[in-house]
C-alpha cells in the first residue's frame, strides 16, 4: 500500500501539480555518500528530490510521527525523526550511525529548520546548525540544493544542485564557527536561484 501511495504522490506532484526540472543533477554522481541541504518553502519539498536522488533518507520533525499510519508512511520513505525544539542527541546519533554503516547514503536536511514562505536572503533569520555539525562529525560533503520558493500549482519547479560544500571539523569545538558556517551554507543555497 505504501509503495503505491508513494508512487502516486511523486507522480502527481512532479507531473501533474508541478512540472519539475532539474539542473546540475550530474553533480550527485560523484557523491554516493553525502548530505543534501535545501531551502524549504513547502511541506512536499522532499518529493521534488526523491524521484532523482537514490538512497536518500530525510530528516523530519518528530511531531509528524505521532499519527501511527502517517509515521509509518514517513518511515517507509526513509524519514528519520528529530526533535526541533532542543538538541536531539539521539536523533543526531541515529543519523551519524546511518552514515557510518552505509556506503551509499544521502541524508536530506533542511538547515532552515522549518518551512519558510519567504526568501532567506531578503528576510534574514536564524538557521539551524545541525547539518553543519553532522557533516563535520561524519566527515562528508554537503550538496546544496535550491528548490523554487513557494511555486504556484501547475507551474514549473526548478531544483538546482550546487557544487560540494565542505565543512572543516574545527567547527565542532567552536559554536560561533558552527553558526557562521550554517549562515554561509544557507546563503549558498539561496544564491543558487
Amino acid at each position: 500500500m505504501f509503495k503505491i501511495l508513494t508512487f502516486f504522490f511523486k507522480f502527481v506532484l512532479n507531473k501533474v501539480l508541478f512540472r519539475t526540472d532539474y539542473e546540475n543533477l550530474e553533480i550527485l554522481d560523484n557523491y554516493p555518500k553525502c548530505m543534501i541541504c535545501s531551502n524549504h518553502s513547502r511541506v512536499f519539498d522532499p518529493a521534488f528530490l526523491f524521484p532523482k536522488v537514490d538512497n536518500m533518507y530525510s530528516v523530519a520533525k518528530s511531531e509528524l510521527f505521532k499519527h501511527k499510519l502517517f509515521g509509518n508512511f514517513l518511515a517507509y520513505n526513509g524519514a528519520i525523526p528529530i526533535k526541533r525544539d532542543s538538541i536531539d542527541r539521539v536523533g543526531i546519533k541515529n543519523i551519524i550511525n546511518l552514515l557510518n554503516e552505509k556506503e551509499n547514503v544521502r541524508i536530506l536536511i533542511f538547515p532552515e529548520g522549518g518551512i519558510y514562505k519567504e526568501n532567506y536572503l531578503e528576510n534574514k533569520r536564524n538557521c539551524k546548525s545541525g547539518a553543519i555539525f553532522i557533516a563535520a562529525t561524519a566527515n562528508i560533503p554537503i550538496i546544496p540544493v535550491h528548490i523554487t520558493v513557494r511555486p504556484r500549482y501547475f507551474s514549473k519547479v526548478t531544483v538546482t544542485f550546487g557544487e560540494e560544500f565542505l565543512v572543516n571539523s574545527d567547527v565542532l569545538n567552536d559554536k560561533a564557527k558552527l553558526r557562521e558556517e550554517s549562515k554561509r551554507l544557507i546563503n549558498y543555497i539561496y544564491n543558487l536561484d
